[in-house]
């Protein structure tokens, strides 16, 4: 019997704490959308992202091309410069595989492009939140352009605060 009691008293003392919780909801996507040189900055990246990928694709062309010419060729060359051939096309498509790592990749010229125009946006809206989070008491904030919710309440979405408060 005592063991219950205490359960219950637990329980009841958990649901009240719970409930006293503030939570909040923000959209991320849509903070960044309404800032003009968010936009700005990303339509930079996507062009040059589209510039090295059209590079890219010249060279996968012209290696496509070289191979082509080679098969063309293969029966009239020797087998050492049939070697050659294939040791050069397989170089060149080594040379681009390099290039766009270098270009795309997780350490490459794009990324670090993308983090060094990006991150002051980013770093401005996260403290914004913050700071309207710690002063309107809210314990948590949710992210509902990156967390899939079922259902949240519209007077709990800050996202208009957060936005005026970016601008």
């Amino acid at each position: 019997m005592k063991k219950s009691i205490i359960l219950g008293a637990l329980v009841s003392l958990f649901a009240i704490n719970a409930s006293a919780q503030n939570y909040a909801v923000v959209n991320s996507q849509k903070v960044y959308q309404s800032i003009e040189a968010y936009a700005a900055a990303v339509a930079e990246i996507d062009a040059l992202a589209t510039s090295y990928q059209e590079n890219i694709d010249e060279a996968y062309a012209k290696v496509e091309e070289m191979y082509q010419n080679y098969m063309i060729a293969k029966s009239a060359l020797t087998y050492e410069e049939q070697q050659a051939e294939e040791k050069n096309i397989i170089a060149n498509e080594q040379k681009i595989t390099s290039y766009q790592e270098n270009v795309f990749g997780t350490n490459g010229v794009l990324t670090k492009k993308q983090e060094e125009l990006l991150k002051p946006f980013h770093e401005k809206v996260a403290k914004s939140i913050s700071d309207y989070a710690a002063s309107h008491g809210y314990d948590m904030v949710i992210d509902i352009a990156t967390t899939a919710l079922p259902y949240y309440s519209p007077k709990i979405d800050i996202t208009e605060e957060i936005i005026k408060l970016v601008k």
